[in-house]
């Protein structure tokens, strides 16, 4: 199993999670390996390197990824740095952490046309109004259909059915499970996009994992498509084995 979308350091909470946490979850889970960025703190190229470093302390286990402020004027040096230098697996995109909107923002074309090169996921975050709306970030995913996405919590609650809309013509989008707790949304997107598409993942610490695996029994899936949505589908986007 890959969790595609995992956090570290401090939770809503307040409780402090290192990379040792991160791995015991991971084994009392059966996870094999995760995506990981963090974004508690204000400069991404610091977060980036201690994502870095404990990738490089669980190579098998954590898949590196780069947390990018698209609004900064260094974004790009980030960018190379982080997926060039670094040898980071993906991209994580927040607008509404960072404060801005993805139809609007000049600057993000071209940061998106840099990471293009490297051939790795963006995950962004979808559904918190009005900075992470699914349709703003599909109007994004439209304007680069060579770049690979992963829209997070598949526009969680509010907007959940219209970001499976938004993105069902899209075949260079994906949907990731975290975070999303009604039925309806998750069958909808497994129903609507097809078992290549869906990709498990909890968002931990910020989510309980168990619930997280335990909710997609909904779906009702085989084998093969269980192997899709827990594994395949993220190893294809992140260039590790299949099973």
């Amino acid at each position: 199993m890959i969790d595609f979308h995992v956090h570290l350091g401090k939770s809503s909470s307040g409780s402090m999670y290192t990379a040792k946490d991160l791995v015991d979850m991971m084994d009392q889970n059966n996870i094999a390996c995760c995506g990981l960025s963090m974004l508690n703190g204000v400069h991404e190229n610091e977060l980036n390197d201690k994502v870095s470093e404990m990738a490089n302390e669980f190579p098998e286990r954590i898949i590196p990824f780069a947390y990018i402020n698209p609004r900064d004027p260094k974004a790009i040096d980030e960018v190379d740095r982080a997926l060039g230098d670094k040898k980071m697996k993906g991209i994580k995109f927040h607008s509404w952490k960072h404060g801005y909107n993805p139809e609007n923002l000049t600057s993000l074309d071209s940061v998106v046309t840099a990471i293009e090169k490297y051939d790795v996921p963006i995950l962004t975050h979808t559904g918190t109004a009005p900075l992470s709306l699914p349709h703003s970030w599909a109007e994004v995913a439209k304007k680069h259909p060579n770049q690979k996405w992963v829209f997070a919590h598949i526009g969680l609650l509010d907007f959940g059915y219209g970001c499976v809309e938004a993105v069902k013509d899209l075949d260079n989008v994906w949907v990731d499970t975290s975070g999303q707790i009604e039925v309806q949304i998750l069958q909808k997107a497994f129903n609507e996009l097809g078992e290549d598409r869906v990709i498990y993942a909890s968002d931990w610490p910020y989510k309980h994992v168990p619930a997280e695996i335990l909710k997609l029994d909904c779906l009702n899936m085989n084998e093969a498509q269980h192997k899709k949505v827990f594994h395949n589908n993220s190893a294809q986007l992140l260039k590790l084995e299949m099973i």
